[in-house]
């Protein structure tokens, strides 16, 4: 006579009614587990479009005052002005970089091609260079730099701005 031994799984072993009981607590368990991840992630959503508000900034440029968003922490940073389909003739965005320091700016998920002018401690403009909508392409200050100032491509060329000018930064405040 021959004899083998199987392995009989656990769930074989147990009645039809509780392995439904089973079911239905594990389909309550992965629902709990779903509502709470949609719910971190619309409270995640909610926390970034309430902190994700610009302040304002008034800079000092070739003879005038432009007013420009103002991007002043590591989020704000990160969003700059991504995801915008239009940005008026002279408007832009300030970013501050904390310390001065090399750095460089890409267009993930930005759709208006920039002009970036990256500006030292003591206000000189170091370099400014051309940015491509949705590029990847990281695009690096020409030293150590505390802020950098995007516009519409273009804007710096047609005010007559350049490597070597000054920019001062007047007024920083709430929207």
């Amino acid at each position: 006579m021959l004899m083998f031994s199987a392995m009989v799984p656990s769930s074989a072993i147990l009645s039809p009614s509780v392995r439904l009981l089973q079911a239905a607590a594990n389909c309550r368990l992965f629902s709990l587990q779903i509502l709470m991840i949609l719910g971190l992630t619309a409270l995640s959503f909610s926390a970034l479009a309430a902190g994700s508000k610009f302040k304002v900034a008034d800079v000092f440029i070739n003879k005038q005052v432009i007013e420009v968003e103002y991007a002043d922490t590591a989020s704000l940073r990160a969003q700059g002005l991504q995801g915008r389909k239009s940005l008026c003739a002279d408007c832009g965005m300030l970013f501050h970089f904390g310390t001065q320091r090399e750095t460089a700016m890409w267009m993930k998920n930005t759709f208006l091609p920039l002009d970036v002018a990256f500006i030292t401690a003591s206000g000189t403009i170091a370099n400014i260079e051309a940015m491509e909508p949705m590029s990847l392409l990281s695009v690096p200050s020409n030293g150590a730099v505390l802020f950098a100032l995007e516009m519409n491509q273009g804007w710096f060329a047609q005010h007559g701005i350049k490597a070597g000018d000054s920019i001062k930064l007047l007024d920083i405040r709430d929207e």
